[in-house]
């Protein structure tokens, strides 16, 4: 049986192709330019395989240009964690306070909010996922901040769910929390806009 060999050019971590930041954040002009491409290079190559300078060729630029819009590799990496935790927050937020106010109900929807995000926007949630301790202990305080929001909320929505009987009492909240968690991480790996699945 022949040996199937993977190259760097067929192995992907991530279904998608699609670069996506939310529209309503993301800056416009050079800047928004720069970001997209920071961002695609990031997800598909991972934070340390891509350099300033592959970032201002995939733009056309010098790596000059780069550094007159960010000043340096990490803060290009900072915006995007930030952009990427503010708009999952968001999104698990408005749909539990749009939800009926039963722990169940509640759940369902910031599982949605959760799986939302991870399918929308799978280049960030890459990101957001797996490059976090790039960041210097400066950078990552406003992502971490926002993680611990959105972590808070569901651990509420957990326990108070057992405190009212509409959960099991007898298991770990911590623990259902985290598999919820990990479960829609998965998503930004294998969604893309053209799976069966839709979302």
């Amino acid at each position: 049986m022949p040996v199937q060999t993977h190259t760097a050019s067929n192995v992907r971590r991530l279904a998608s192709a699609t670069t996506a930041l939310p529209a309503d954040v993301a800056p416009v002009g050079p800047k928004g330019g720069i970001l997209n491409v920071a961002l695609r290079l990031f997800a598909e190559h991972g934070y340390a395989g891509a350099s300033i300078r592959d970032i201002a060729q995939a733009c056309n630029l010098k790596p000059a240009s780069i550094y007159a819009h960010y000043a340096s590799k990490e803060k290009l990496l900072a915006q995007l964690l930030n952009l990427g935790h503010e708009e999952h927050f968001k999104m698990v937020q408005e749909a539990v306070i749009d939800a009926e106010p039963e722990p169940f109900t509640q759940l369902k929807a910031y599982v949605s909010g959760h799986v939302r995000f991870h399918a929308e926007f799978p280049m960030l949630a890459t990101l957001v996922n797996h490059e976090l301790h790039a960041l210097s202990a400066e950078e990552v305080t406003t992502a971490l901040k926002l993680r611990e929001q959105a972590t808070n909320l569901l651990m509420h929505i957990l326990k108070r769910g057992q405190e009212q009987g509409a959960f099991a009492t007898d298991y770990d909240h911590w623990l259902a929390g985290a598999a919820i968690g990990a479960m829609g991480i998965r998503v930004a790996n294998w969604y893309s806009e053209q799976h069966e699945k839709s979302i």
